[in-house]
């Protein structure tokens, strides 16, 4: 099988054009009497070195997620950046902004916004894709840019029918604050051809913290992606693709409505199996999107607008071999080419949404990256020795502020071994990752000179060692330890008189543990602690937005069609703090309190057609703030308070409604 979006062979059943259900887990029929899996409220544990997979169809704590940055808190490690109800900026372990690598179905879309209104998370609504991939770490070189905190793969199936037929899936989603969620999947083919599509919309009002105050936070966006294919053979597929989302925001953190967050994409990809004893298969894609953002206070009087695109278009060319009998490697080669513009309003001469719409747009940034890579794994017993090499030619070019053109030569790697036996997994594996300034850190002021751009900002260098044990049985476990030292790491920093970026050394370490624990027939209990701790070494002093210890603990219940449980989550106190420093997503504000959450869900499921889940969330209706979080000075609206953070929702009801035919 391909290493990547394989093609799902789907059964049909020949009554007219419907065909047997392949939403569910299995092809296999549950009896009545045969328990539901239960609705996920930790994430998933780590299954294989280094790597989480995770279902996003199935139901899941918290609140079901309207975003990518919403599904991936579900995922210990994870930590999100609340604007308000829309845009959450994640980071992991400690790490965010583009040391999270994105990658929607192949393809790398960035944000536009200046204050990350809209991050490559935004675009994507998870419950319309297949399977999630966190990889955590810089242990793959293959989806390059290279994720230097990790990558996080949004992908979907290819499809081949065995016989003419059609089957879909619907679900709905309503909740406190006026929630309101609707998706709609069909899937259509025959031998040789297959359709896909997925439409769904997503809204929410203001919604309330645990002290009643309204935090200005609502959202509504639609989504609509297409896909053709053709499967000539069972070893073939070409598809042709069409992807669109549109929507708008309104966040407690600034004054700035999005009146507008769109993306537009385009993408063929061709994959082929090869009846060869050392040629396997081939993946050929190519891509293009663009994003269309705009940011006013129109709506409050306030004559300030401005209009900014980004349009990215790319591709890339992977060939796996079979070297010897153990012996397999990956080759490929990747572009892109990414231009960020804009417009804005001049309050002298220029007056509301219309003039800003009929200005010019101008340059600001431009992107071009090559990259080449090989990866490679050998068997050797019971364990497996795993390899990647990178390289990367950037040319940036500045068409604001100094101007200028750079070119830059990256190299990325990783050797990892892991060791399988009986119930355990071991690894050990030590990463290395050079990461370019992104548009927004260069953006930012130069520190030596504050009327300039940062545009000669080192690339970062990350080098990073990261063992573990994982273990399967009647108990699961998984720890990840991992140490990191940062050469060159960019800093944001708010205390000087304009915004700076910089380059410091800096080091971090986390330790992670998860585990599933059978009590009795029915009852089982997860539970996941986190601990990140981050330094500046070049100032002595702690790294910024780096997230407190954290704890999860559940108890889940199952019996027969019905499953229950309860998620209690505990935040320790961050005194660890750099005031007015961090990253591209935020800076810390100050010293955080500790907390600790309640919620409960339960869901019954008649057959697989049908699935009712329902839970409450903050049960016992607390007011907090996370530690990573933005200022809420911005939370202006009426019957509103100003609030120091961002305050997360107060208690929280949903009821969520899941139909396959």
């Amino acid at each position: 099988m391909m290493n990547k979006k394989s093609i799902l062979t789907i059964p049909v059943v020949t009554l007219g054009l419907i065909s047997a259900p392949t939403f569910a887990e299995t092809d296999q029929k549950k009896s009545d009497s045969e328990p539901v899996e239960r609705i996920i409220v930790t994430g998933e544990l780590m299954k294989d070195p280094t790597k989480t997979y995770t279902d996003p169809k199935k139901p899941r704590l918290p609140l079901p997620a309207y975003d990518g940055a919403g599904f991936l808190k579900t995922i210990p490690g994870f930590s999100i950046g609340r604007k308000g109800g829309a845009g959450g900026d994640p980071s992991l372990r400690g790490l965010g902004g583009s040391r999270l690598s994105i990658v929607d179905d192949g393809q790398h879309v960035y944000g536009t916004c200046g204050g990350r209104m809209d991050p490559p998370t935004a675009y994507i609504y998870p419950e319309a894709y297949d399977n999630i991939t966190v990889i955590k770490g810089p242990q793959t070189v293959k989806y390059g840019p290279v994720g230097s905190a990790g990558t996080v793969l949004f992908e979907k199936d290819r499809h081949n029918f065995d016989e003419p037929g059609l089957d879909g899936r619907a679900s709905m989603t309503a909740g406190s604050f006026g929630r309101k969620d609707y998706l709609v999947e069909l899937k259509a083919g025959d031998e040789k051809h297959y359709f896909d599509m997925d439409v769904n919309q997503s809204q929410s009002d203001h919604y309330k913290d645990g002290s009643g105050n309204k935090v200005q936070s609502s959202y509504d966006r639609s989504n609509y992606n297409f896909a053709l294919g053709w499967t000539p053979s069972e070893q073939t597929v070409l598809e042709l693709a069409y992807g669109s989302s549109s929507g708008e925001a309104e966040y407690a953190d600034r004054a700035n409505k999005a009146r507008e967050i769109s993306n537009e994409n385009l993408t063929f990809l061709l994959q082929h199996e090869f009846d060869s004893e050392w040629l396997n298969s081939i993946e050929l894609q190519a891509y293009t999107n663009e994003n269309d953002h705009i940011m006013d206070q129109f709506d409050q009087g306030i004559n300030s607008g401005t209009n900014v695109r980004r349009g990215t278009q790319g591709g890339h060319l992977w060939a796996d071999f079979t070297l010897a009998t153990d012996w397999t490697l990956t080759a490929g080669a990747d572009y892109m080419d990414s231009l960020h513009k804009g417009r804005s309003i001049n309050p002298a001469v220029d007056n509301g949404l219309d003039d800003l719409l009929n200005k010019p747009f101008k340059d600001n940034m431009r992107y071009q990256a090559t990259g080449l890579f090989l990866e490679s794994a050998y068997k050797i017993g019971a364990g497996e020795l795993l390899a990647g090499v990178r390289y990367d030619h950037w040319k940036t070019e500045l068409m604001v502020g100094q101007k200028g053109e750079r070119s830059d030569d990256l190299f990325s790697g990783y050797g990892r071994y892991e060791l399988s036996t009986g119930n355990s997994q071991y690894y050990a594996g030590v990463g290395h990752a050079q990461r370019m300034p992104d548009y927004w850190e260069i953006m930012k002021s130069d520190i030596n000179n504050p009327s300039q751009k940062a545009f000669d900002l080192a690339p970062e260098k990350t080098t990073q060692l990261d063992i573990g044990w994982i273990y399967e049985a009647d108990v699961a476990i998984s720890t990840s330890l991992f140490y990191g030292e940062i050469r060159d790491y960019i800093l944001i920093d708010a205390n000087t008189k304009s915004t700076s970026a910089y380059n410091i050394d800096a080091t971090v370490y986390v330790g992670e543990i998860a585990a599933t624990i059978p009590l009795t027939e029915h009852f089982s209990s997860q539970t996941s602690v986190s601990y990140s701790h981050g330094d500046n070494d070049t100032a002595g002093t702690p790294l910024g937005q780096i997230p407190p210890l954290e704890g999860r603990i559940t108890l889940d219940y199952q019996y027969n069609q019905w499953a229950a449980g309860l998620l209690w989550r505990l935040v320790a106190a961050q005194d660890r703090v750099a005031i007015g420093e961090g990253n591209i997503s935020g800076q810390d504000l100050a010293p955080s309190s500790g907390f600790g959450t309640l919620a409960f869900n339960a869901s019954w499921q008649h057959n697989e057609a049908l699935l009712v889940s329902f839970g409450v969330e903050n049960l016992f209706d607390i007011t907090y703030a996370e530690h990573i979080s933005r200022s809420g000075a911005g939370n202006d609206i009426p019957g509103s308070s100003p609030m120091f953070q961002v305050n997360e929702p107060g208690r929280t009801a949903w009821v969520k409604v899941d139909y396959t035919f």
